[in-house]
Parts: C-alpha cells; sequence; structure tokens
C-alpha cells in the first residue's frame, strides 16, 4: 500500500497549465480521484517513454471534413440509391463509416459551353449560365450529398469559389487566365459577390441550409490557374484578394445573411497564407472571421496559429490530399502514412479548429490513389475502398469533434482526450520495422481501467480490432507493426487536476 499511497500524494501534486485542461474540468466534472482498488503493477520503460504534453494541448477542436468537389456532382447523379447511400455512410455516418462532419460546398462556376477540357466531375454547373439569368435547378447531384451528409450528422457547412462564371472572367473560360494572372474582369467584382451572396441566400431561404463560412477564393496567389486546365482555378492578387473579400462581405450583410461570414484565402502553402495576412488592410482583416489555409506546402505553422491567434481568428486546415504517388495500387501503405503524418503536424503545431480533406472519393480513372474511395465517374456507378479510408478511420472514428488535441513529445505520436466519454485516445504511425511504443501516463487516473483497446491499419490490416493490452500504474507498452497506424483507446479515464 505504500507504493499506492505515494501515487496517490503524486498525482495530487501535479498542476498543469493551459485553459484548455481547466475546460476539461469543467466539462467533464473532473475531479481527483479517491478510489481504494488495488492499482496496477508499475511499468519497467525499456526506454524513454512518449510523454502527453498537456501544458500545450487545446480545446477548440471541432471536426473532420471533406470538400464535395468535384466527386459529389457525379455522385449525386447516380440512379442506384443504395448505392449512394452506402457510400454516404461510409463517409459521413460516425457509427457505420468515418463519421466526417465538416462539408465545404463549391459554388460552381460554370465553364464556357464552348470548352470541353474539364476532368471527369470538375464541370460543376453554375447557377447564373448568363448575365440576368438564374437556373436554380443546377448542380442537383452536389445539393443531393449535401443534404444527405447532414442527415448523417454533418453540423458545420462552408461554401466556397474555385471560380467566377465563365462570363465573367477575363479568359471566357473557368480555368483561369492565358498568363494565370487576375481572370475576374474589372468590371465583375460586385457581379461575382452578389453571384457567390445570392447563391448563399437561395441555399437558406430555399433549402434551409445556412452556410457558416463563405470562402470567395481558393488557391488565389497560386499561378497555375491558366486557360486550358482540367479544373476551375483563378488567381488573384493580394489586392485582388483584398477587394473581392471586402465586396462579398459587404454583399452578405446587404442581404441579412447574418449567419453567414467570410473565410480566405485559402492558399495552397501555410506560407502564403501568411504572407498574404500581412499584406491585407485592416479593413480586409476586420471583414475575414475564419483564416482558411491549405497545407500542401509551407512549414509557417507556428506563425499561422500566433497570427489566427493575434487577430482572434478561427483558423481551419481547409484543404489536403495524397496520394498521386502510388498510381493505382490500393494496398499501398505510402499514402497513408503521409496522410498520418500531416495531419500530426497540423494538428500539434498549426492547431485548425478543423482539419478537413480534399475529396473523399476520387475519379478511379485518374489513376491515382487520392480520395478514400475510388468510384467510378464515367460508366457502371460501382466503388471501392483504399488503404487511405482505414488510414483516416484510424483518426476520425475515436477522435471526435470536442475533443482536446494534446501534443506529445515524439514526433509520431499524436493524444485526444474527450472529457464528457472520459475516453484518452494514443494515434502511433510507425513507417518504421516492428517495435513497440511506451506512453507515461503520469497525471491521468484510470484506477479501474485495467487494459486498452488497439486499432490497426497496416498491409495486413484495415483498422481492424486486435487483443486488448494491458494497462499499468504509470502507462502503457503499445505493440506496433511495421508501416503501420495504430490507435489505442483508453476508457474510463480522467486527468488529476488540483483544485
Amino acid at each position: 500500500m505504500a507504493h499506492n499511497e505515494h501515487r496517490r500524494r503524486r498525482n495530487k501534486s501535479m498542476i498543469f497549465a493551459g485553459t484548455a485542461l481547466l475546460a476539461l474540468a469543467a466539462i467533464g466534472g473532473i475531479v481527483i480521484n479517491h478510489y481504494m482498488n488495488q492499482a496496477p503493477k508499475t511499468l519497467v520503460f525499456q526506454e524513454e517513454p512518449v510523454h502527453l504534453k498537456l501544458e500545450q494541448s487545446y480545446d477548440h477542436f471541432e471536426g473532420w471534413g471533406t470538400s464535395l468537389a468535384w466527386w459529389a456532382n457525379d455522385l449525386g447523379n447516380w440512379k442506384d440509391q443504395a448505392k449512394v447511400d452506402e457510400v454516404m455512410d461510409l463517409v459521413f455516418d460516425p457509427v457505420k463509416g468515418l463519421g466526417l462532419n465538416i462539408v465545404r460546398y463549391n459554388i460552381g462556376g460554370e465553364e464556357n459551353p464552348e470548352m470541353k477540357a474539364l476532368r471527369p466531375g470538375g464541370d460543376v454547373p453554375g447557377f447564373q449560365p448568363e448575365p440576368g439569368k438564374w437556373d436554380w435547378d443546377a448542380d442537383a447531384g452536389q445539393r443531393s450529398i449535401l443534404q444527405g451528409s447532414m442527415k448523417r450528422g454533418v453540423n458545420i457547412t462552408e461554401a466556397f469559389s474555385n471560380s467566377p462564371p465563365y462570363w465573367m472572367t477575363i479568359s471566357g473560360s473557368v480555368t483561369g487566365a492565358e498568363d494565370g494572372g487576375n481572370n475576374l474582369r474589372d468590371d465583375q467584382y460586385d457581379a461575382f459577390a452578389d453571384y457567390l451572396t445570392e447563391v448563399v441566400k437561395h441555399y437558406r431561404d430555399t433549402w434551409g441550409i445556412t452556410f457558416r463560412t463563405l470562402d470567395p477564393l481558393n488557391e488565389p496567389s497560386s499561378d497555375w490557374w491558366k486557360k486550358g486546365n482540367m479544373q476551375e482555378g483563378s488567381h488573384f492578387s493580394n489586392e485582388k484578394q483584398a477587394e473581392i473579400i471586402k465586396k462579398t462581405a459587404a454583399s452578405l450583410q446587404s442581404k441579412g445573411l447574418n449567419g453567414t461570414v467570410i473565410s480566405a484565402a485559402d492558399d495552397n502553402s501555410i506560407d502564403e497564407t501568411v504572407f498574404n495576412f500581412s499584406l491585407y488592410d485592416q479593413e480586409t482583416i476586420d471583414a475575414v472571421q475564419q483564416i482558411n489555409t491549405h497545407s500542401y506546402n509551407g512549414s509557417k505553422m507556428e506563425e499561422l496559429r500566433e497570427l489566427a491567434g493575434k487577430l482572434g481568428k478561427k483558423l481551419w486546415m481547409s484543404e489536403y490530399g495524397t496520394g498521386g504517388s502510388e498510381s493505382h495500387n490500393h494496398e499501398d501503405m505510402t499514402s497513408v502514412q503521409e496522410l498520418a503524418e500531416r495531419i500530426m503536424f497540423d494538428l500539434k503545431i498549426m492547431q485548425p479548429s478543423a482539419w478537413v480533406y480534399w475529396q473523399a472519393i476520387e475519379d478511379e480513372g485518374a489513376n491515382n490513389n487520392w480520395g478514400f474511395i475510388h468510384a467510378n465517374f464515367n460508366g457502371d456507378e460501382q466503388y471501392e475502398m483504399t488503404k487511405q479510408y482505414y488510414g483516416m478511420a484510424q483518426f476520425t472514428k475515436y477522435i471526435r469533434p470536442g475533443a482536446v488535441i494534446i501534443p506529445t513529445d515524439e514526433g509520431r505520436t499524436l493524444a485526444a482526450y474527450d472529457a464528457k466519454a472520459h475516453r484518452l485516445v494514443l494515434v502511433i504511425r510507425n513507417e518504421l520495422s516492428a517495435a513497440s511504443k511506451a506512453f507515461d501516463l503520469s497525471g491521468w487516473d484510470y484506477h479501474k481501467t485495467t487494459s486498452a483497446q488497439v486499432y490497426q491499419t497496416s498491409p495486413e490490416h484495415n483498422m481492424e480490432k486486435l487483443e486488448d493490452i494491458s494497462v499499468y500504474a504509470n502507462g502503457i507498452e503499445v505493440p506496433v507493426a511495421d508501416n503501420s497506424i495504430t490507435t489505442v483507446v483508453l476508457e474510463g479515464v480522467v486527468p488529476t487536476v488540483k483544485k
């Protein structure tokens, strides 16, 4: 009993810094534990264990998401509704599938009918095919997927634009300017802002869907948006970004769309996002309520986190995807490891409120491994799951909206805590040979927990449940297979917080 008494005294003396932990105490009704049952035996760590950096934890995580471009345009028009429901469950249902709770709806520009270059699914219909003419029956496929996702638990929606309608552009095409420069005509900025906000208004008034945010830009700093590309895209200089941001914000206000605010700028690179916000005038910054960034490139994650905090803005990682290097080998773990690494670094360092994948479903004819599911965009209505699906599930199934994200002192691990469920989740990525990973769980009380659940994705497993592992008084040791992602779930856990 002397060892047990020492452990209780040590736990009572722990003081954790940070508002996130105070939030844990308030939300979960946490108190110092006084269980009298025998604690499990102590684990002798063979090497330095992973430590949870509770002082760096944060409690503003609101979920996982996907953009609906381009797959929803195609899937929403499938005739086999049973197949559609299967795919929708796999992506959005929290029990049957990934449980994504955020979607980004693409307001299409609609291409010039004389142009035929857009990729399958990428020819997103627009609602204003010509000046003064509105077609509210357009884009029924993507709208159907949006509505179906909300029935399955999606509770945050964002609208975004890749390009203005073709007739507003300089090149006459939604694919970009001839030289990759600005492609919105100078006399069309008011018209473009009106177009975007009119769509937002119609969705609210007709279909009862209020987009929480509206982003009029997509990778605007990039110069690869050139006429003849396979997808919609439009470059905006920093000055022109600021102009359309301010005009769109003013248009929302003039139409009484108070439930929707501006997000920007959805740059391809984290560094570009930091740079653009350093140049925006104060009026533009005031117009933006949420900073969106893609994390394909860039290293200034800490700078962006600090910038968002300084400006008082919510921060989203609004787009990332991987899988182009493996061709069509769905069993290859390369993209799974890239996905897991990106998620871990983004959540631990940039600390966004949301983490959103590009498109959950990819065209199987694209001959790549992007996407969690591959579907036939041209032909038979068939689909198949890739390894990325299971890799994503290792995170989304157990790290749920509202969880406290807890960085660790080791680059290949991430922790999260659900205060309401008293559930601690640990995720381990291992692209190396088989080994074990030990965690020091000092500061957590789990007297009534004798074992932890283990789930794994590897070349041999698809998020399969493995044998439970033992829980010790001071931590756990997790066996990890080579080239794997492993998730450990401990139930009945509370942090010890001194009052």
